[in-house]
């Protein structure tokens, strides 16, 4: 076998078989740290291992830029991006500094082992085939919000095919101005180069999350229009008009 592929399907077996350790141990710490508690001792430590082993290397800019409340976890926000990668929301969870949760499809909680452990960690499911349970679901997000739980989106609502950015659905950006929480949108670099879309070999590099200055949702007459600022904001963090 070709050496440069060797590495990556070695490092695949390996973080297969560390995630189902993860699994089980996130299990046995919940009746002692809660689920949510459980999975942030747990998941990070796992992701940032098994990134280390594919050689990704993360970097995250414009944190320190935000302001005191949302970086301490006091006001919490919706947080926004390009999804570029099947790595984005392990990459996020192990490099966001305030444990945001995600709005994820229904579907990935039927994976073994993957879904239990997102399932586990309470992250908000919707079903997209189901308008009143995905109705029910966002309603369950904004009371989440409201107290005080940052969430994380990817308004495109897949991953895009060739690395530029679609237009953002306004599900997200409907959430944030119900709850009143700022929007902070941020750009993902390097995702489609390190494992593209419908891909599996892994090419290490550097994954790097910009966030842009917050977007408070009281500042704009609607959902809709906080929408088209936060999609032009990302495509400003992306430095182009059209996507990466």
């Amino acid at each position: 076998m070709d050496r440069p592929l060797l590495r990556p399907l070695l490092v695949w077996i390996f973080g297969a078989l560390a995630l189902a350790f993860s699994v089980c141990l996130c299990f046995l710490l919940a009746p002692f740290l809660g689920g949510p508690g459980a999975f942030w001792w747990v998941a990070p430590r796992y992701i940032r291992g098994t990134a280390r082993a594919f050689g990704i290397r993360r970097e995250l800019e414009g944190w320190e830029a935000l302001p005191l409340d949302l970086r301490t976890g006091r006001r919490p926000a919706v947080f926004i991006g390009n999804h570029t990668s099947l790595f984005d929301p392990p990459l996020m969870i192990s490099t966001l500094p305030c444990r945001p949760v995600f709005v994820a499809k229904r579907e990935l909680a039927r994976i073994p082992f993957l879904g239990w452990v997102i399932w586990l960690a309470d992250f908000i499911f919707i079903d997209r085939r189901d308008r009143n349970a995905a109705v029910a679901s966002l309603e369950e997000a904004a009371v989440r919000i409201h107290a005080g739980q940052s969430i994380v989106a990817f308004p495109e609502g897949t991953r895009s095919q060739d690395g530029r950015l679609q237009p953002f659905k306004k599900g997200a950006f409907a959430l944030a101005f119900e709850a009143g929480v700022p929007v902070v949108p941020l750009a993902i670099h390097g995702g489609p180069e390190i494992l593209p879309k419908g891909g599996w070999r892994v090419r290490g590099g550097l994954y790097r999350i910009t966030l842009g200055a917050p977007l408070e949702a009281s500042a704009f007459p609607d959902a809709e229009a906080l929408r088209l600022a936060a999609e032009a904001a990302v495509r400003g963090l992306l430095g182009t008009s059209g996507g990466i």
